[in-house]
This record gives C-alpha cells, sequence and structure tokens, in this order.
C-alpha cells in the first residue's frame, strides 16, 4: 500500500491509493503523523482511492482528528465513496468531523 503526502498552501494531503485494511494501519498511521507534525492548520486525508476501510484505520483517523483539534487544527476527509460514508455515518463521525466531496472541496475549506 502507498500513501502520498503533499504539500498545498495551508494544507497537507495525505492521498490513499488502496483499500486500508489492518496490515496496512501503522503504515498509514505513519503518514498521517507525517502530515501532522509537519505543522500545517489544517490535514486532508484523501480516500477517493479507498473502496474499503478496516475499523482500525478508521481509529486511527479519530485519533489524528482529536490530536489536531487539540492543538487548534483541523482534519479533513475528503472523497469518501458511498460505502465508506455509510460507515462513517453508522459511527456519528460525519457529525463529528469535516467531510468533503473531493480533493479540492477539501483545500477550500
Amino acid at each position: 500500500m502507498s500513501f502520498k503526502l503533499e504539500n498545498h498552501e495551508n494544507a497537507k494531503v495525505v492521498t490513499v491509493t488502496e483499500s486500508i485494511f489492518f496490515d496496512a494501519v501503522q503504515d498509514f498511521d505513519s503518514a498521517v503523523q507525517q502530515a501532522e507534525e509537519a505543522g500545517a492548520k489544517t490535514v486532508i486525508i484523501d480516500l477517493a482511492g479507498v473502496e474499503m476501510i478496516c475499523s482500525s484505520a478508521i481509529t486511527t483517523i479519530v485519533k489524528h482528528h482529536m490530536s489536531l483539534q487539540k492543538s487548534g487544527n483541523k482534519l479533513v476527509i475528503a472523497g469518501c465513496n458511498e460505502s465508506v460514508m455509510k460507515i462513517m455515518q453508522l459511527l456519528g463521525l460525519n457529525k463529528l468531523m469535516t467531510f468533503a466531496d473531493d480533493l479540492p472541496a477539501a483545500l477550500k475549506l
């Protein structure tokens, strides 16, 4: 699994290109941690390439959301497909975090 980290003005973007299952969660966590430590006000996780996501990856997302929020920064989730978004909604994360339809929309937030 590969993760791409990009700079966009005041945001760091972690682009995920495949589904995230347990065996890739540590690498996913490291990629998001790098973005968080870079000091950007906004970290965007682009999930447009993700068909499925495991509970451990969702826990990682929540952990980074809480950490960024605590430091006055924010996490934005972009590009969730219907099945991933349904999981996020069932967990109530759509009320806790910021979601955008795609990366260009996320960059405007």
